[in-house]
């Protein structure tokens, strides 16, 4: 190979080592970013400057001077775990304490009976299809859960509403946590329903005081009827936002 050929090489390699360099120096702080050249395609520049929060961080602050105030459906508590749950409880307010709002306990009644009656049975009396025992292939009745506590009678009468609450989100015992699978409201709205099977069932006692409000006595039980399941699996999340209007057309 000439001279002058191998010095070509050595060039155009320095070029390249150069312009590694000069590329992998480009910075924001710069402002030459080498990326901000995606910009000029339009498929590649979507979001480019775009600011992304961190997880669970406010996408913008506070105006100056906001003044907090309550959340008349409650707050969302803090996460907590399932061995606080008798210093947590006191500190939830169930926003639907008592209540005979039907959409409360319609909707209550679809959650228990979507995630609940597997352990806790239809009526809450700890009977559910996983805890009943069963006969195996051998013939012998075997149970195939341990224990499931009652729900509409026993402790759970005289248990705060916070503290029912408290143990869908975290899970108790055996129980595990369902607060990834049940929302804020429906789950007061599961509790509001607990307390109707309760009634329901002739349970007697009342309920330690809930913060904020009365104590989460059950609801007449009058107020829970029957309604065909069509009815229960349309009901809407409670904190589900309001149809919009519809236009009328002509008469």
């Amino acid at each position: 190979m000439s001279n002058v050929k191998q010095a070509t090489l050595r060039a155009a390699a320095g070029a390249l080592a150069v312009g590694a360099l000069a590329l992998g120096g480009c910075t924001d702080w710069a402002g030459y970013d080498i990326d901000k050249s995606y910009d000029a395609v339009p498929q590649l520049a979507t979001m480019r400057d775009g600011p992304v929060p961190e997880y669970q961080e406010q996408t913008r602050n506070p105006a100056p001077g906001a003044v907090p105030v309550a959340n008349p459906m409650g707050d969302i508590p803090a996460p907590y775990l399932n061995n606080q749950l008798d210093s947590v409880a006191p500190t939830l307010r169930n926003p639907f304490a008592g209540t005979t709002r039907q959409d409360v306990l319609v909707r209550g009644e679809l959650v228990y009976t979507r995630n609940c009656t597997t352990c806790h049975g239809p009526t809450g009396a700890g009977d559910g299809p996983v805890v009943k025992r069963a006969k195996g292939p051998d013939g012998v009745e075997h149970g195939r859960f341990p224990y499931a506590p009652p729900l509409n009678g026993g402790s759970a009468v005289t248990r705060s509403d916070g503290y029912l609450y408290a143990v869908v989100e975290a899970g108790r015992g055996l129980m595990p946590p369902y607060g990834e699978r049940i929302t804020h409201m429906d789950r007061w709205a599961v509790v509001e329903y607990v307390r109707a099977l309760q009634r329901r069932a002739g349970a007697t006692g009342t309920a330690q005081p809930n913060p904020g409000g009365p104590t989460g006595a059950p609801p007449p039980a009058g107020v829970v009827s029957e309604l065909p399941a069509a009815t229960r699996d349309s009901a809407a999340p409670l904190n589900a936002p309001a149809p919009a209007a519809q236009p009328r057309g002509p008469r």
